[in-house]
């Protein structure tokens, strides 16, 4: 009896001491038997929230059309939207989300402003990023292997397609007035503008003005008196609207209108009034409202899931379409990472994905395809050219982006 008890004994001690000496298994971060937590942030108030809040509803949409076939890999994916409109509280929501929520993946969906503040952070920290709407260089450069970037195209490749619609149908302007304002989007797209124009040696001159700006008078004289047939507004749907109005309004409506892919949006035909002509450029291959099933379908979707009611004015916009093609690009990467996804497998994974599109998980196709390299992480080198005919944008054709 003595001899079975001290063996007993002997046998739990070096059981217990097995377990306190071996390493516990470290689950991953943001990962558990059936979820995947994303983190992402946004504006969803003030005047960045034209940016943030389409795009929390549209991978809101997108993820929640993927738990309902089942999810990846078998978890659903759990997404926390944290608001964030300046630089402190973007870094601030950022931090929050990895190290307080410990998400798998990181979403910014916070425009230029919000990518730039973040950037050095998510460098540092390693977490695997999706700059979806930032083109800033400061979140692109230098490259970071676990940043990977979306249907918003580098404020280097911008200018390829605005002075491509400024020429569309053989117009040629003489002389190009730039309005630009002075924040994060703007100033990175005119820098690289600025660049492409001395190159193709185009004559130019350059306004700005703030952010909301409402009168563009000052900027406006200056393009009269120095006689610009063409202009190009670097900045919001409202402030490229009301800028386009005044013109107008000014008698400059004989000239050629582009506005970058921000203003792209229904909410500035009703600002400017008689908007036909106006050029821009779209990152997807349908405009919201033309006459093609997938994007009349995400329409759809997206007024189901926010109620059924009407859509705010200007809703569904391209950050919609993006955030919702976003959502599947991102699921694509964490299947591609395996059924136990590290943030190691995930990096790897999305490193060597190719034409990932949301068809290949049920969805609809309403964005560029995507395809990354381990040494290349922006994914889409595509946009659509678009135009405002009868009161609306449509995309009437790609334009390939190369550098």
């Amino acid at each position: 009896m003595r001899k079975s008890k001290f063996i007993g004994w002997a046998l739990a001690l070096g059981i217990g001491l097995g377990l306190a000496q071996a390493p516990a298994a470290q689950a991953e971060d943001g990962v558990t038997e059936g979820e995947i937590l994303v983190g992402a942030i946004g504006a969803l108030t003030g005047p960045l929230s034209f940016v943030g809040m389409p795009g929390r509803d549209g991978l809101a949409l997108g993820f929640a059309e993927i738990n309902a076939r089942g999810g990846i890999n078998g978890r659903k994916i759990k997404m926390l939207f944290e608001h964030a409109a300046t630089p402190a509280e973007s870094l601030a929501a950022v931090k929050k989300l990895v190290e307080q929520d410990k998400v798998f993946v990181l979403v910014l969906a916070s425009g230029s402003t919000g990518a730039a503040a973040a950037a050095d952070y998510v460098r540092g920290n390693g977490v695997p990023t999706y700059n979806i709407f930032g083109s800033t260089p400061i979140i692109r450069e230098p490259f970071a292997k676990n940043v990977f970037h979306g249907a918003i195209v580098p404020a280097a490749l911008q200018p390829i397609a605005l002075l491509e619609q400024v020429n569309d149908g053989g117009y040629k302007a003489k002389k190009i007035g730039v309005l630009a304002g002075t924040y994060a989007f703007p100033q990175s797209t005119l820098v690289e503008l600025k660049k492409s124009m001395d190159g193709r040696k185009l004559d130019y001159v350059v306004e700005q003005f703030d952010q909301a700006a409402r009168d563009f008078t000052s900027q406006l004289v200056s393009f009269q008196r120095n006689k610009v047939d063409a202009v190009i507004v670097l900045g919001s749907f409202s402030e490229a609207g009301f800028a386009i109005k005044q013109a107008k309004d000014m008698g400059m409506a004989a000239i050629r209108y582009v506005v970058d892919g921000s203003a792209v949006n229904r909410a500035i035909v009703p600002i400017i009034g008689n908007a036909d002509g106006v050029r821009g450029y779209f990152n997807g291959p349908y405009f919201p409202g033309q006459d093609a099933q997938p994007i009349k379908d995400f329409e759809a979707a997206l007024k189901k899931s926010l109620g059924g009611g009407d859509l705010p004015q200007g809703r569904p916009n391209a950050y919609d379409v993006i955030g919702y093609g976003s959502a599947y690009v991102t699921a694509l990467a964490i299947q591609a990472a395996g059924k136990s996804p590290t943030k190691a497998s995930l990096i790897a994974a999305w490193s060597n994905m190719k034409d990932a599109s949301p068809k290949k998980l049920g969805g609809l196709d309403v964005i560029f395809p995507e395809s990354y390299t381990p040494t290349d992480h922006q994914g889409n080198k595509l946009l659509g050219g678009t135009i405002v005919k009868g009161q609306d944008w449509s995309v009437v054709r790609t334009i390939k982006l190369v550098q």
